[in-house]
């Protein structure tokens, strides 16, 4: 009997799109990610960091290469159908809402009542945030903030497998947030996508990084 070989959770194989009218690849290829790992790519700046988290999210389509998540190719798939969730620098929540509007915004609102509020308690308490629902984002510390957001990523109704963290400069540090998914469920992958190589060494080991490069002209 043939043993079958370990898939793992994410895969990023030949991955390559444009940025700007250039064309990126990973360095090295593939990425892969298992559970309970955190992998971190580095951009060169932003506009490169945020087109390879659309590329992810299913924002944007590459130029070739696939993605795989569990097995599945999800290369195409449309955003609403990946087990994909990103945490924005800075949380990006909606200022005018508490942080139980929040939440509820990302557990279909068109849903039961009964159903959403149960979701966003469940979550709520499995992120130790439940002394926030009434408060809007801006009374909450930088490190609360992203326990929320990584909160309503957990609230989708298509339950997520990869975290997508966001790390900016300018923003306050990521790690809060990728404690707290590994915290949250074990069975979850964190890939951490920064413009500040100042902080990669304290996000993951030398062998879980990876950059962004340009692809060689032929």
């Amino acid at each position: 009997m043939t043993a079958v070989a370990d898939v793992p959770l994410l895969e990023i194989d030949g991955l390559t799109w444009e940025t700007h009218g250039l064309r990126r690849r990973l360095s090295p290829d593939p990425l892969t990610l298992d559970p309970g790992q955190t992998a971190v790519v580095v951009a060169r700046g932003p506009a490169d960091a945020d087109a390879f988290t659309d590329l992810l999210l299913g924002l944007e389509m590459p130029v070739g290469g696939r993605i795989g998540l569990g097995g599945q190719e999800i290369t195409m798939r449309l955003p609403a159908e990946r087990e994909v969730g990103l945490v924005p620098a800075g949380a990006g929540l909606l200022p005018h809402l508490t942080v139980e509007r929040n939440l509820a915004l990302a557990a279909r609102d068109d849903l039961a009542p009964s159903f959403v509020q149960g979701r966003i308690a469940f979550m709520a308490r499995r992120m130790d945030i439940q002394g926030f629902l009434r408060s809007r984002p801006h009374e909450l510390a930088h490190d609360e903030r992203l326990s929320v957001a990584l909160a309503r990523v957990l609230c989708r109704p298509l339950p997520v497998k990869v975290v997508v963290i966001e790390d900016r400069t300018g923003c306050g540090p990521c790690h809060g947030a990728v404690s707290g998914a590994l915290g949250a469920d074990p069975g979850l992958a964190v890939l951490v996508v920064t413009d500040d190589g100042t902080r990669v060494a304290s996000l993951a080991s030398p062998s879980c990084i990876w950059e962004i490069a340009d692809v060689a002209e032929p």
